[in-house]
């Protein structure tokens, strides 16, 4: 190296970058040309996501009005800067998180069906994803989530009467910035549930394979795998008890949490968790479900939420003695059935909890 002139070989200089917040990055852009063209390529935008987004796993608490709240791996809570949204903030909620980018289901001006927003709360670009409408529905259900195979981030909307199967499904791709109609296969005669989940490559509902009668309806899974646009049915976990069950994930794989409860006696209440096991996600073939994990019993009104950073992170009902305003968590641990009490301060009404990375993801040019 000559003493007269200070040099990093780009290799490093990328190496120190990529384990940089997405603040500081933004910043380091006017540092020089260079600096600048390199933070904005596609393989540095997926080196960061590696080694400084999934790293650093934070969980997003969404509250009303689309007031957002992060809860950083030391557990320390900061507040993410406004939406951007402005009349419509009353009518938004978040319907995906994947990657960095948020999915938001706007109700503005309660037309059917809602408008969507793409946003990413770290770099502060936003996109609002053109309208489609049909007069044959008035009901949908939307999925989010990326496909490394097609290297594209897709949005999935089925559409359904009320109380009916779906009756038509669209897929909004990223990188072409449209809408295309898909066949519904496998989704003939099956109702979804509101909420979906997204790993390795496929979005997860909670749906009703509908009978002739209802005593003949029977309760699925429903896969779609993003890369190659099918619709598949899987099992459910096989329970002996009733329960209140969400869709989650846990180590990278389809998981189930589920709330058994004693109406005469809270204190036998307890949380399973269950996970998949995949098998062909062509045919549905071989997939099978493992209990991995049963509380203790909750001596407490415990609500499983999601997984973060392998724990299971529940909402707990409100104490006498608590403060006005607190927002109680538990975070659960599988592996040594611990189970840590951690209070949120004038935080208030928490609506939902995702799974939240910072991250460079572009949302394109399209219209």
């Amino acid at each position: 190296m000559d003493s007269k002139t200070l040099f990093l070989h780009e290799e490093i200089i990328r190496n120190i970058l990529k384990r940089l917040p997405v603040k500081s990055l933004l910043r380091f852009q006017c540092v020089c040309k260079q600096w600048k063209n390199l933070i904005k390529t596609r393989s540095f935008v997926a080196d960061h996501l590696h080694h400084f987004g999934h790293q650093n796993l934070s969980l997003l608490l969404e509250r009303s009005r689309l007031r957002l709240c992060l809860l950083d791996c030391g557990l320390q809570l900061h507040e993410v800067q406004n939406a951007p949204l402005s009349k419509s903030v009353n009518g938004a909620m978040i319907v995906g998180s994947c990657n960095g980018l948020l999915s938001v289901e706007i109700n503005r001006d309660k037309k059917f069906p809602p408008s969507l927003l793409l946003w990413n709360p770290a770099n502060r670009v936003f996109r609002y994803v053109p309208r489609r409408t049909y007069s044959d529905s008035n009901k949908c259900e939307v999925g989010f989530g990326f496909s490394a195979v097609a290297n594209d981030y897709k949005i999935v909307r089925t559409y359904a009467k009320f109380g009916d199967a779906v009756n038509r499904v669209e897929v909004f791709s990223l990188s072409r910035g449209t809408w295309k109609g898909i066949d519904i296969g496998n989704l003939k005669g099956v109702k979804l549930y509101a909420g979906s989940v997204t790993t390795n490559g496929a979005i997860f509902w909670s749906g009703l394979k509908l009978g002739a009668e209802e005593k003949d309806d029977t309760e699925v899974i429903v896969s779609f795998e993003l890369a190659k646009e099918v619709f598949t049915l899987l099992p459910r976990p096989e329970l002996d008890y009733n329960a209140s069950e969400r869709l989650t994930v846990y180590e990278n794989k389809l998981a189930m949490l589920s709330k058994i409860w004693d109406a005469d006696d809270e204190s036998s209440d307890w949380i399973d968790l269950w996970v998949m096991e995949e098998g062909n996600c062509a045919s549905g073939e071989g997939w099978s479900w493992s209990k991995i994990y049963t509380s203790s019993p909750c001596p407490y009104m415990l609500y499983p939420m999601t997984v973060w950073r392998n724990q299971i992170v529940c909402e707990a009902f409100p104490e006498e003695d608590d403060v006005k305003g607190r927002h109680v968590l538990y975070l659960l641990n599988p592996t040594t059935n611990d189970a840590k009490r951690f209070d949120i301060p004038k935080c208030g009404y928490v609506r939902n909890m995702w799974n939240y990375v910072e991250s460079l993801v572009s949302l394109g040019t399209y219209r």
